[in-house]
């Protein structure tokens, strides 16, 4: 099974007439983090620079993210500042971006505005999106910067088996933590605004069940893996494990490896079907002695 991947749009704007910002950093720092994680197949990342207002539509439009930030200038209750046609500074209000988000509530999952001051358009946004989170104050760049990432690398990890609260709420708390830990101030000036209506939304949805691994003896392992050195890139085929993960795995361990790499996302109980499908009917009736 495919696990479906959450895109993340990244808009920044830095306009020549505005303090020079180092996004440059902060989206590179965000994309090794996305590199080093584990689940780095279930995420995908897009960005756009020196946006337009204009771009914001064409981007969301032809790219559908379920999670989109912003980074640059935020200006209180007059708006976030994009990019004109020359490169100045381009003020967009809230209302006009909470107007705008709201058409894409059904997959918008959360708005990060990394930007100073932008409390304001956070407000407005969560009435329209879910999880939307804002700066109460100026925040100055090594803040912003260690918020993101932490952000970022707490998300890229969740696992509710172990983990607190929903995946927004406790990426927030994990990047709230990661300013005190870099040891400069600021910690407080992130808010998460939560749309009003969430609580009804969450009591209303199904029930979704925690996935854990199914259970396996050691002895099952070791049998069904001596027998899968020649097979072993079927299995892998067959879970769209990456290239440059397979380029991981311990040569002559490769169906350890892979079992790993199934125990790490709660999917052992694929291995069953998986097994049958490349034609190891022999290891699958193995598999339901357990």
């Amino acid at each position: 099974m495919t696990v479906k991947q959450k895109k993340i749009l990244i808009l920044a704007a830095n306009p020549t007439d505005t303090v020079r910002l180092r996004l440059d950093q902060e989206l590179r720092d965000i994309k090794e983090g996305l590199q080093r994680s584990l689940n780095r197949e279930n995420f995908d990342l897009r960005y756009d620079l020196a946006v337009r207002p204009r771009d914001i539509r064409r981007a969301i439009l032809d790219y559908r993210p379920n999670i989109i930030q912003f980074s640059g200038h935020g200006a209180k209750e007059q708006g976030l500042a994009f990019e004109d046609e020359t490169g100045k500074e381009q003020l967009v209000t809230g209302e006009a971006l909470a107007g705008f988000f709201g058409q894409f509530s059904k997959q918008v999952e959360c708005v990060l505005l990394n930007a100073c001051y932008s409390e304001v358009q956070a407000e407005a946004i969560s009435q329209q999106i879910n999880y939307v989170i804002g700066m109460n104050d100026e925040i100055f760049d090594k803040a912003a910067i260690e918020f993101v990432v932490g952000f970022y690398d707490a998300l890229l990890a969740y696992n509710p088996e172990y983990d607190e609260g929903a995946p927004v709420e406790f990426a927030f708390n994990i990047a709230r933590n990661a300013i005190q830990l870099a040891g400069v101030s600021g910690e407080l000036i992130p808010e998460l605004k939560k749309n009003p209506n969430l609580v009804d939304k969450i009591a209303n949805s199904p029930v979704v069940e925690k996935r854990t691994n199914i259970q396996i003896s050691g002895r099952t392992k070791i049998f069904i893996c001596q027998r899968l050195t020649q097979d072993w890139q079927d299995l892998a085929d067959y879970f769209d494990i990456k290239p440059h993960e397979r380029a991981g795995f311990r040569q002559g361990r490769e169906p350890q490896s892979i079992w790993e790499w199934l125990e790490q996302r709660n999917r052992l109980d694929e291995l069953e079907s998986a097994l049958a499908e490349i034609g190891r009917d022999d290891l699958a009736d193995e598999l339901k002695k357990k």
